[in-house]
């Protein structure tokens, strides 16, 4: 477990036994879920949130109680393969924010939490005028939450704006799987903004009064913030759909040339046919069959009716 105590607008590392002998300060821990249960006589916390902590796949949420706020959210990995494809994945963080707590809980090590712990340690030391409280904690912590997704947005955009081109010029034929991954990619990061968009408007209301009157705005800043990236997935969402009918349409063009194409051609062999069929019938008294120029004749007919069908079909623009 990891203790910094907040006071007097200064941030040092501290234990948790010093928690229990000072009941001014305020306190940003970061625990484990193990760590949080052995110590959760002296937090009071409720049995039910501490027992979420530590089951996995909650679903995320925002829970306001009078005294604290307890809040499951999901940390997006943003992983990037060779061919710049991104695979994302969600890892889950819990949180507690009372009066005096900010209270981390991780399953494991968590790169957000360092990064967080970076930045907010670095400001602190190297600046005096350095305003730090734990509600600015909150908000540096769920704002890098979303800091780089509009990348991922810009980059899914481009693929589907290159899968559009390439629909139109018939350079690939995996569209479909393309498309399917796509839309699991945004169906993806759809339901990873819905319930962290109502977790910043929860907290932006501030109900239970835990968040300072000063950091609102930044909370207000984070839900406008998530609401257009959410806005920007459902508009990508659409863009698929339209480059998927795009891509049904070429389809059914092309199939429609492709019949087209055998109905000219059993259209030209069907008199042909007739013809050949004529001829050959066999009766005793059918004077071309023992005509010298009967086969040349026929030869003739054909080539002529072929010739015939194939002008008639080019004249109302059938090939």
């Amino acid at each position: 477990m990891e203790v910094y105590r907040l006071k007097d607008n200064n941030l040092c590392e501290t234990t948790f036994e010093d928690i229990s002998r000072d009941d001014k300060s305020r306190y940003w821990i970061i625990s484990t879920p193990e760590e949080l249960c052995e110590n959760n006589g002296f937090f009071k916390f409720h049995n039910t949130t501490v027992e979420e902590c530590i089951s996995s796949r909650q679903n995320p949420r925002l829970e306001i109680y009078d005294e604290f706020s307890f809040c499951v959210i999901n940390i997006m990995d943003k992983d990037v393969s060779g061919n710049k494809k991104f695979w994302l994945t969600a890892r889950e963080l819990d949180f507690y924010l009372t009066s005096r707590y900010l209270i981390l809980v991780s399953k494991s090590a968590n790169r957000l939490i360092d990064d967080v712990k970076k930045e907010v340690l670095e400001n602190a030391n190297k600046s005096s005028n350095y305003f730090v409280n734990l509600s600015k904690i909150l908000y540096i912590m769920l704002h890098r939450l979303t800091s780089m997704d509009n990348v991922i947005l810009k980059e899914i955009e481009s693929r589907i704006a290159l899968l559009e081109e390439q629909v139109m010029q018939e350079a690939r034929r995996d569209f479909t799987k393309e498309i399917i991954e796509l839309r699991k990619q945004l169906l993806f990061l759809k339901r990873y903004y819905e319930p962290l968009l109502d977790i910043a408007e929860g907290l932006e209301e501030n109900e239970n009064g835990l968040i300072e009157e000063s950091a609102l705005k930044y909370f207000a800043i984070l839900k406008n913030r998530i609401e257009r990236l959410n806005d920007n997935v459902l508009h990508l969402r659409d863009y698929v759909t339209q480059v998927r009918e795009a891509y049904q349409a070429q389809v059914d063009i092309s199939l429609n040339h492709t019949m087209k194409l055998f109905t000219v051609i059993t259209a030209v062999f069907l008199p042909l046919t007739l013809i050949a069929g004529w001829y050959g019938m066999n009766f005793t008294y059918m004077p071309e069959l023992k005509w010298i120029y009967g086969y040349p004749f026929v030869f003739v007919l054909s080539a002529i009716v072929a010739v015939i069908s194939l002008m008639y079909f080019k004249k109302h623009h059938y090939i």
